[in-house]
């Protein structure tokens, strides 16, 4: 894999996935062209490069959104109108490792269950991600992304300002807290029918 600086593929990047490397922490830079390059930083010094390149204060992103959401957490951001979402994609070696990476949601063309509790990423460009996120949890990041997607779109058509724009996003995180929290139970409701069936199939004698 290549070397590469977040700035030089600015317009193309398409994710950001925190690594582990023989030197320490680094960023897996991937493509709209499915090429994957490797920022030497870890992927909080990439992400707030990415962002100066474009003169996006993230932090004020975030305070908005914290305002308006009323919780803290791992958040999307925009750049112009992409929207990257926030999925969990490795374990955390020491206490301070960022375990999040980001995609852009435009490029996510569909989650499918995974190991264990984790799942898998499928992007348009024929490539998987494997990440430690739930699906239902990755499913809500991705409607958010996909929703923000369009609200910024919205906007630049019609000149709504930001303000409206977070109301906006204030309103899907709810509904999206609603649906992963369906699925999380709807999740559950099949693990607990698989053992039932496995139990009752391994003991015939107690039917």
């Amino acid at each position: 894999m290549s070397d590469g600086r977040v700035e030089q593929v600015r317009d193309t990047v398409i994710g950001l996935r925190p690594v582990y490397t023989e030197r320490g922490n680094a960023t897996e830079l991937w493509l709209a062209s499915g090429e994957t390059l490797m920022d030497r930083r870890g992927v909080k010094s990439t992400l707030m490069a990415l962002a100066r390149s474009y003169a996006v204060d993230l932090k004020a992103q975030r305070r908005q959104l914290e305002q308006l959401i009323q919780r803290n957490g791992v958040f999307p951001f925009y750049l112009g109108s992409r929207v990257f979402v926030p999925i969990k994609m490795r374990q955390a070696i020491t206490e301070n490792d960022s375990v999040y990476g980001y995609l852009d949601s435009e490029y996510i063309m569909d989650i499918k269950g995974g190991k264990g509790r984790g799942c898998r990423l499928l992007l348009t460009t024929g490539d998987t991600i494997e990440a430690f996120s739930s699906r239902a949890t990755a499913l809500k990041s991705w409607y958010l992304g996909l929703n923000l997607h369009k609200e910024l779109g919205t906007a630049d058509d019609n000149d709504q300002d930001e303000q409206i724009i977070m109301q906006s996003v204030l309103t899907l995180c709810r509904n999206l807290k609603e649906m992963a929290q369906r699925l999380e139970r709807i999740e559950e409701h099949i693990a607990e029918a698989g053992t039932v069936y496995h139990s009752e199939k391994n003991n015939p004698d107690d039917m």
